[in-house]
């Protein structure tokens, strides 16, 4: 007979035989997938129809500052464009950038005319820099070196116009004078009795814009043809309409 002590010796010789043939059941138990994980989705961005205007006012504005439409034509030019889209849109930053990509095109355009000797194109392209941002720096270190070009240049004699051509007194343009007022009918009369086309060219575009509204007042009924250009001196030039 086998004592207890053999007995247990002889199960647990049973226990290691059987275990060497057989895998624990808990190890037979596979692990369940895990879950996948919910698609995510994603609403569409929503454009509202301000956004679309803001959105159309900056390409319009890059597109009119790339064909320097600057200041010009009223209503068509990178200076409206801009400054509404900001309007609508405070921080929008396209628009910040477009702003000074004028301030940044005239300045060009003033050290072009200051290097061909030309101080008073330069000065008015300066001045519609100021017309865009009154506080920029860029603008002030170009002034002064223009300044300090123009004092070391020779004299200039003064413009005095060519044939068809009627300067203006630049002090009184803007004001309801009666001999600049009077000097705009005169050349409003003569564009309508020749049919002629009127090149405005002023300092800024607000006077040239002044002087084309006061050449239409002193003819009403006459729709006065033409252009406005930016340059000094202000005046008026007539050439033909084209047939």
């Amino acid at each position: 007979m086998l004592t207890v002590v053999g007995r247990l010796g002889l199960l647990m010789v049973m226990a290691f035989s059987l275990s060497g043939c057989q895998t624990p059941f808990w190890m037979n138990q596979k692990k369940a997938p895990a879950p996948a994980p919910a698609p995510v989705v994603q609403k569409p961005q929503v454009i509202t129809k301000e956004q679309q205007v803001v959105k159309m006012l900056i390409l319009n504005g890059e597109y009119t500052l790339s064909q320097d439409q600057l200041l010009t034509p009223k209503n068509d030019n990178a200076f409206d464009y801009f400054r509404a889209a900001l309007k609508l849109d405070p921080n929008n930053q396209r628009a910040k950038g477009g702003l000074q990509g004028i301030v940044m095109r005239y300045v060009d355009l003033a050290r072009q005319a200051a290097a061909r000797g030309n101080y008073s194109q330069a000065t008015t392209m300066l001045n519609n820099a100021r017309i865009v941002d009154p506080t920029n720096l860029l603008i002030k270190e170009v002034s002064s070196a223009l300044t300090e070009q123009i004092k070391a240049a020779p004299p200039v004699e003064p413009y005095r116009g060519g044939a068809n051509e009627f300067l203006l007194d630049a002090s009184l343009l803007g004001k309801d004078d009666p001999r600049i007022l009077a000097k705009l009918a005169e050349i409003a009369n003569k564009l309508k009795a020749t049919n002629s086309l009127a090149i405005i060219i002023a300092r800024t575009d607000v006077e040239g814009r002044w002087i084309y509204q006061k050449m239409r007042d002193a003819v009403p009924g006459y729709r006065v043809r033409g252009d406005i250009k930016l340059g000094s001196p202000a005046r008026v030039q007539l050439t033909p309409a084209a047939h």
